[in-house]
């Protein structure tokens, strides 16, 4: 098997490969670790690349293997680690440059829990500046490129995540999203990107100040549907050492693939994101809803009340907690942060007690919409990005057009990159991300899958059943 070929290969097609020693673990990261060495340089995807553990747990994996101690579908699995995910004496930067040489002493518990199951990791990825940004653009590490055009971003904050599995420099990862930042850059980049149900994944051992307490969400990229499943089934699951992980029982996601839509229900919300889509990312979901609708899927319009409020709670309730705890660093670092990210910090410290509780008031209003919604549908469908990727140079201007119009990227809104996502952040809903088509300009498209919370089996049935019917499912970038 070709170079190209192994290194596209999903979560299910190569662990049978491997369970039955037709691939080999070290062969596999040893390709892996040489994709990065020789793409790294262009796409900047890795901050730390840490090849020598990861052929130590490799060898380790095929020796268990070898022994009959295989277990499961991740043994074996080259994965990457976002950088602002506690890595046990592995430099943690969070993308931030008063953290350059902070070397935990502890892995986050979804490390822990990739590292249980078997997975290899090849290293921590680049990342916006303290997860707080859309664009991926960071002035202290570089700034990982879109594999489908160097010259774009590759969306945020997981920016170099999400490169790394459309690059085919790992076969999964893991990311944090507090306001789109697992499903923008897999939009962005042409990948899955699921961010579960608040509380459904462990937060501890993410760094502090990179996630609001009440919007932060751990998930995984991937290639495909049925590879997040397989994530999602190694990280779920109650925490003792997350207070605020949930107990509710974690179903099996892979049994949920595969099985017919047939007669479910899909829910489109008017009044919001119609207004920041531009023409050919409404076309490509519109299309998308056409192939759901030829697998039996009935769609109807829903409506929740006050959306139009989403993004002032949004940025109320998350740029106010995750700013809290950032504070020893805004008062002994200040000069470490670049002086955009210094000022959204101090005007987040501006943010009153009152309007912070009147936002989680309005915030409980607009969840009780979206569960009502729920009830009349199975899923709600929403674009992911408003537009495809900007170019680097357009992203650090104030305005984009789009469809004619100078829109502000930070507006009164806020950032316009993420106000499709958030909505997903504010009502702790299941929300993933996946390609659903190209831009005249080649670039990729998404489409949200959002259902009840902790239905995350119900996104991965329909977001399945939709790639396994998809024109575009399996489309790679070109790559030297």
């Amino acid at each position: 098997m070709v170079e190209n070929d192994l290194a596209t290969l999903s979560i299910s097609e190569v662990a049978p490969k491997i369970r039955s020693g037709e691939v080999s673990p070290v062969a596999l990261t040893k390709l892996y670790i040489e994709r990065i060495e020789r793409l790294n340089p262009l796409l900047s995807a890795y901050l730390t690349p840490t090849p020598e553990s990861a052929l130590e747990e490799a060898a380790a994996a095929e020796k268990e293997i070898r022994s009959g101690g295989y277990r499961g579908p991740l043994h074996g699995i080259p994965v990457s680690i976002k950088d602002n995910y506690a890595t046990r004496g592995v430099r943690t930067t969070a993308g931030a440059k008063a953290l350059s040489d902070w070397k935990p002493d502890f892995d986050a518990t979804v490390v822990t829990r990739l590292r249980e199951a078997g997975a290899v990791s090849l290293g921590k990825t680049n990342m916006h500046e303290w997860a707080k940004g859309s664009h991926g653009i960071n002035p202290f590490y570089g700034t990982p490129c879109n594999p489908w055009d160097r010259g774009r971003i590759p969306g945020g904050s997981s920016s170099g995540s999400a490169v790394a599995v459309a690059a085919g420099m790992c076969v999964a990862t893991v990311g944090t999203d507090a306001a789109g930042s697992v499903r923008n850059p897999a939009s962005l980049c042409g990948i899955v990107g699921l961010k579960p149900t608040y509380g459904r994944v462990s937060v501890f051992g993410g760094v502090p100040g990179t996630g609001g307490y009440s919007t932060n969400h751990f998930g995984p990229l991937t290639r495909t549907v049925a590879d997040c499943a397989a994530m999602m089934q190694v990280i779920a699951g109650h925490d003792p050492q997350d207070p605020l992980s949930s107990r509710e029982p974690v179903p099996d996601y892979a049994a949920s693939l595969g099985a017919p839509v047939e007669g479910m229900r899909v829910g489109i919300v008017k009044g919001y994101f119609e207004r920041f889509a531009s023409t050919e990312v409404s076309q490509a979901v519109a299309d998308a809803l056409d192939t759901l609708r030829s697998l039996g899927m009935t769609v109807e319009e829903v409506t929740v009340p006050h959306m139009d409020l989403i993004p002032a709670v949004q940025l109320c309730a998350s740029r106010v907690e995750s700013t809290a705890d950032a504070e020893y660093y805004l008062r002994n670092h200040a000069r470490d942060f670049s002086p955009s990210m210094l000022s959204t910090q101090i005007q987040a410290l501006t943010v009153s007690g009152f309007h912070y509780n009147q936002s989680q008031r309005i915030r409980r209003l607009i969840c009780e919409g979206f569960d009502e919604a729920l009830d009349r549908v199975d899923v709600i469908v929403a674009p992911t990005s408003p537009i495809p990727a900007l170019s680097i140079e357009e992203s650090m201007s104030s305005f984009v057009t789009v469809d004619g119009r100078k829109t502000p990227l930070q507006g009164p809104d806020g950032n316009f990159l993420t106000l499709c996502t958030i909505p997903f952040n504010v009502n702790g809903l299941p929300s993933l991300s996946i390609n659903c088509g190209f831009s005249e300009g080649g670039l990729p498209i998404g489409m949200q899958i959002a259902a009840g919370a902790f239905r995350e089996d119900t996104v991965l049935k329909v977001a399945h059943a939709y790639e396994q019917a998809s024109a575009w499912t399996g489309k790679t970038p070109p790559l030297p």
